[in-house]
């Protein structure tokens, strides 16, 4: 059964003052639980959730993003397409610190990337094996829960240069007893219970993911790689919220999808569809698409039949744009981006500005007949079409694609 909805939880991280420094995310199943059979999966989805679908901006915002982070994810090259100044990725008590590990860390800290210690302790195993990463950890966080206060009067404190942080805070008392050991952070249940976010889920066909990613493994042409986005729209739409959620200088002035993959690059978009495979693990591998990811295929698929029937041979620059045109507008009708914010990030030229807003010029007029069509009101779909010599027949046909 394919769900329509992704769900994802958040919990709030403040600081003295009570003022939200960032937020901790916490994988959710399609059922609204946390039941995590493989951690690799949690944390890549958590990601694919956030940058791909739901979008930083109304994630998180300004403030962080502490993603707790599977040990095997941090060997391959994922974490260089994410932006290093809005998240701080946590290690659990349960990573394996191999060689390899150690490495990874000390590379991505020397690259300007953020790590915390989640339920960081005094036990001397726990010491030994995690005391060589200290040097590039920027917080620890300790679960009040499971510590014994005392420890930090008595024993030697090894995280006296990192930024403290209390988890599972139930008490006002607990909050008080932490601050005064110079604790700058908290989070619990005294301040927010971990909320609940979902979103429509808008997922690719896994094949298409694959059949990408083999291309890219087998260094395609960059001509054939863009070539493939025409087919994969869906693929497409994500790969603009990730960019805008991530790196939106790579989508500022473009004019077409192609344009936004060439600067973009084909080893960073490789990691990106990586880091969607690693997503899906643990899922069936063929899955048929929901209602939200055929409605958004369906609009892209009219909008290029449309342009097509009003213009014999269209260029390849009208082709792109008008598929610029139907993601954009998608970002706003199912991911809930306000227009107004899409058009500040993209600075698009005139054709595509107009067409969205006042739906004038054979793009505008295009993605009119659409949105009509959707409605079922094919007779004005009809109308805004006939000075191309469009029937009503043929926009009949269209309507049902």
């Amino acid at each position: 059964m394919m769900h329509n909805t992704l769900n994802l939880a958040r919990q709030p991280i403040l600081d003295r003052s009570e003022n939200i420094i960032g937020y901790e995310f916490f994988y959710r199943d399609n059922y609204g639980e946390c039941v995590i059979d493989d951690p690799r999966h949690a944390t890549a989805s958590v990601l694919v959730n956030l940058l791909n679908q739901i979008g930083s901006t109304s994630a998180f915002g300004e403030t962080l993003a502490f993603i707790n982070t599977d040990g095997p994810l941090l060997l391959t090259d994922i974490l260089r397409t994410l932006p290093k100044e809005k998240f701080v990725f946590e290690l659990s008590e349960s990573t394996k610190i191999t060689s390899r590990i150690h490495e990874a860390i000390r590379h991505f800290h020397s690259l300007g990337y953020r790590f915390a210690l989640d339920n960081a302790s005094f036990n001397p195993h726990y010491l030994e094996a995690f005391m060589p990463l200290f040097p590039y950890m920027e917080f620890a966080k300790f679960d009040v829960t499971q510590t014994d206060i005392e420890q930090f009067n008595h024993a030697p404190n090894p995280y006296g240069k990192m930024k403290l942080i209390a988890q599972k805070v139930e008490f006002y008392e607990m909050a008080e007893a932490y601050e005064a050991l110079g604790f700058e952070y908290f989070q619990g249940f005294y301040f927010a219970h971990a909320h609940l976010i979902t979103g429509r889920r808008i997922d690719p066909q896994y094949m298409d993911v694959m059949e990408l990613f083999t291309l890219l493994q087998d260094d395609a042409p960059m001509e054939e790689v863009c070539d493939s986005f025409k087919y994969q729209g869906i693929l497409a739409l994500q790969l603009f919220q990730f960019l805008r959620s991530a790196h939106p200088e790579y989508i500022e002035g473009a004019i077409s999808i192609r344009e936004i993959i060439e600067r973009f690059g084909k080893s960073a978009l490789m990691q990106w569809l990586l880091l969607i495979i690693y997503s899906k693990s643990g899922t069936r591998a063929i899955d048929e698409k929901n209602s939200h990811a055929v409605f958004a295929q369906n609009r892209i698929d009219r909008m290029v039949s449309l342009l097509e029937k009003c213009t014999p041979h269209p260029t390849e620059l009208q082709l792109e744009q008008i598929q610029l045109i139907a993601m954009l507008s998608l970002l706003e009708g199912l991911m809930n981006v306000p227009m107004e914010s899409l058009l500040q990030t993209l600075h698009p030229n005139r054709d595509i500005e107009d067409a969205l807003i006042t739906h004038t010029g054979i793009l505008g007029r295009i993605y009119a007949d659409s949105l009509k069509l959707e409605k079922g009101d094919v007779n004005s779909a009809s109308l805004l079409l006939k000075s191309y010599g469009i029937t009503p027949e043929e926009i009949s046909i269209t309507s049902i694609r």
